[in-house]
């Protein structure tokens, strides 16, 4: 099964997407989220997103990440790159809550990492009007 982890520099976001992420799956999916710095304030904690996808990659057959804006995204690249784990970890270029909705339903499915991807990706297409 794969996982989702969102992150946001927000810290009301993060949990509040995570808690409407899990909702909506059945159990198995792992859905995690990181939102501001250690102290809470807006921003990410680089070292947290390490830590956890890390955890995440170890327990899951691969992380489908989604950010908010520039340095989760960041923080994200960096964590995969130095973990060594390109091959079991994706980001997506998605809106964030649309997105996160959007893998974590694929991804408890059983959709693989690539169609969970792509499935996230497009909803930044679709019209809410």
């Amino acid at each position: 099964m794969l996982s989702v982890l969102i992150l946001s520099h927000s810290p009301d976001i993060a949990k509040g997407l995570k808690k409407m992420c899990l909702q909506m799956v059945s159990d198995g999916v792992i859905i995690d989220a990181i939102g501001g710095t250690r102290d809470g304030s807006l921003g990410i904690d680089a070292e947290l997103v390490l830590t956890k996808l890390k955890e995440m990659t170890a327990e899951s057959d691969g992380v489908v990440i989604l950010g908010d804006i520039g340095s989760t995204i960041m923080a994200a690249k960096n964590a995969i790159n130095m973990l060594g784990i390109s091959e079991k970890v994706r980001i997506a270029d998605a809106p964030l809550v649309e997105g996160a909705l959007v893998a974590a339903i694929e991804a408890s499915i059983g959709s693989s990492i690539e169609e969970v991807v792509r499935k996230a990706e497009k909803v930044k297409f679709v019209s809410k009007l």
